[in-house]
């Protein structure tokens, strides 16, 4: 009996160490600033490296650097200590009061499992699809628990603060029991919430009942499908349940797409959040920021700009039918933009107009260059201005006055990249991974033969691998390992300079998730377990030199954003959103722009702008009031 569990134990850690050597090697795809695979400017860390060295790969090391100590982690480490919830900062009991005798809406929850329905992998993803059984469009979602549970009996709430206009037993007859509550806004809108398919008997509640935010409205029945939550958000019919599907888009009619219509009221809630908005398009990624305040994104082939003021969306920012992608120069103020074609444009802000309240584009050509080769680049920053186009195995060098530098043959396409005062370096994965640098100038050349993120840490070029920390060396001699690791999972990782020196990682593997502060040395200062705490990918910002952690799930399009005390070994969470769409294609991603600002785009779901000083203030308080009612209660 022993050898038998010997060789299942045996056995499932084979399993194991195969699953991470398999999904270590994983390629991300690299976007400008991504949570799947980020590429960041470092303006504020200037490495000592001189733009005009070359690297000599075939030459001989001076000397074989002894490998310095290294810290193994172990398959556990000690939690981090995280805090901070952005969701009860806002929250408020109902206070009766003129034209919302019911109170008014402070924040909206899910109709199933509140406030966030985390259990719940069914529902949220059906709005408006069209269902030939009835020939019509759904107007609202069905919720349910996952396949192989039923719902029967499953206890339903009331998503806000709110009264009852409907309430019948037998609303939609053999389909049993609906309610419908009315919520109103601090701005005198309305909006009501439908809750169908409720067993009879569950109904207690009556027309002009006042109802709290979680407060439980019934439970699910048994209609002529299987037990389902049928749940509308919609602007009419307070009286009666509806028909359920409708014969054209449902949003044409008054209803909205409930999820992502909870979702928007619960980012605008939320701390520091300045303004949110539906995206201009799916698959929507960063390019950078124009002028100081229009967000510059690449979005279903076209450039489109974001006033970072308030939202609005630019007229058309270039006169160019289709982009496949786009770069601003090192100078921040000039855009190169590429087609299939191979066709290479640079634009720079127009003489006339702005651009901002006129059709006039706002930004104007500068030079035009066709490489000789077709295909969809990918388009990188050269330090001293200028781009370098990577498309079809070979990489174009393109000055800042549209010269053709160079071009040379070079495999794949990069997983992540960074660009210092005088170097551009990019890592290329695959059976021959490989760190590539030029000054521009002159053409690439290999530094070492492994794929990660890359960093300058002062003067130093750091790699964060899926095995470790290393250091590269610019003279030829072979990467330095500064930390062994478990080999781990680079795309739900992150690697970023600390202002005060060294690097924080965030690193996982089969065994755990990590944040591992290193000092500029390349010692360990301290790492703590994340496992549990956070989502399944993570990303490291810079902002105001403060370091902030964005964690990303992978299948709902959860955002989670803490601010991270480096002293205290802390996170606090300052800011949740997300969308329950499942289409993990969409990308999703965050980025610093304007003073203390961060905008994300949840993938699937919403833009924001969110004041990460402002949060951070209103949670930290919120955090210590309720520490100090917990404390003080009886």
């Amino acid at each position: 009996m022993k050898n038998i569990y010997a060789c299942w134990v045996t056995a499932v850690c084979v399993l194991l160490m195969g699953a991470g050597c398999t999904e270590g090697n994983a390629v991300a795809t690299p976007t400008a600033v991504s949570l799947r695979s980020t590429s960041v400017t470092l303006p504020t860390i200037t490495p000592t490296l001189t733009p005009t060295f070359t690297v000599t790969p075939s030459a001989t090391p001076t000397a074989t650097p002894t490998p310095t100590p290294t810290f193994t982690p172990t398959p556990t480490a000690v939690p981090l200590l995280v805090v901070g919830d952005p969701h009860a900062a806002p929250l408020r009991d109902p206070i009766p009061q003129e034209g919302a005798l019911c109170g008014l809406v402070d924040v909206f929850d899910f109709p199933l499992d509140p406030p966030d329905a985390a259990s719940l992998t069914t529902g949220g993803r059906d709005f408006g699809i069209f269902r030939n059984r009835y020939d019509k469009y759904h107007a609202g979602e069905d919720w349910r628990l996952g396949r192989g549970s039923s719902s029967l009996g499953l206890p339903v709430y009331s998503v806000g603060h709110g009264r009852v206009t409907y309430a019948e037993p037998l609303g939609w007859g053999r389909d049993q029991g609906v309610v419908i509550v009315r919520h109103t806004f601090a701005d005198g809108r309305t909006i009501l919430s439908f809750y169908g398919h409720l067993d009879p008997p569950s109904i207690t509640l009556r027309a002009g009942d006042c109802v709290t935010r979680g407060q439980q409205v019934g439970n699910i029945g048994q209609p002529r499908t299987p037990p389902h939550l049928h749940f509308e958000i919609r602007s009419h019919m307070p009286l009666e349940p509806g028909p359920g599907y409708w014969w054209e888009d449902p949003t044409k009619a008054g209803w909205e797409p409930p999820s992502q219509y909870i979702w928007m009221q619960r980012i605008l809630a939320s701390p520091g959040v300045l303004w949110t908005r539906p995206p201009a398009a799916d698959n929507t990624t960063y390019v950078g920021v124009l002028l100081t305040d229009v967000a510059v994104t690449l979005t279903g082939g076209q450039l489109v700009g974001t006033a970072l003021a308030d939202g609005r969306l630019l007229p058309p920012l270039a006169d160019i039918d289709t982009v496949t992608a786009a770069v601003l120069d090192a100078d921040g103020q000039t855009l190169y933009v590429a087609d299939h074609f191979g066709r290479i444009d640079a634009l720079r802000q127009a003489d006339a107009g702005n651009g901002m309240e006129t059709a006039v584009p706002l930004l104007a050509p500068l030079w035009q260059i066709e490489l000789d080769v077709v295909g969809a680049p990918l388009l990188l920053p050269l330090p001293a201005g200028g781009l370098l186009a990577l498309v079809r195995g070979q990489a174009f060098a393109v000055a800042a006055d549209g010269r053709l530098l160079w071009k040379q043959d070079v495999a794949g396409r990069p997983f992540n990249w960074t660009v210092t005062d005088d170097l551009l370096l990019f890592a290329i994965p695959g059976s021959s991974p490989a760190v590539w640098v030029t000054n521009g100038a002159q053409p690439l050349t290999q530094l070492a033969a492994r794929n990660g993120y890359l960093l300058a840490v002062g003067a130093q070029i750091w790699l964060h691998a899926d095995d470790g920390i290393y250091r590269l060396h610019l003279d030829g001699q072979p990467p330095e390992r500064l930390l062994a690791l478990s080999k781990g999972f680079l795309d739900r990782g992150s690697i970023i300079a600390l202002p005060s020196g060294g690097a924080l990682i965030a690193h996982a593997d089969i065994f755990d998730q990590r944040l591992i502060a290193l000092n500029e040395d390349g010692s360990l200062r301290w790492q703590r377990s994340t496992a549990g705490a956070l989502l399944e990918q993570q990303r490291l910002l810079l902002l105001n030199d403060r370091v902030y952690l964005v964690s990303q799930g992978r299948t709902r399009g959860d955002v989670a954003v803490f601010v991270v005390d480096l002293e205290t070994e802390t996170l606090t969470r300052i800011f949740v959103g997300g969308t329950r769409a499942t289409d993990t294609a969409q990308e999703t991603w965050a980025a610093p722009v304007g003073d203390g600002q961060m905008l994300i785009q949840i993938g699937g779901g919403n833009s924001v702008l969110l004041d990460v000083g402002r949060a951070t203030a209103v949670v930290t308080a919120s955090t210590a009031a309720q520490t100090s009612g917990e404390t003080s209660a009886p």
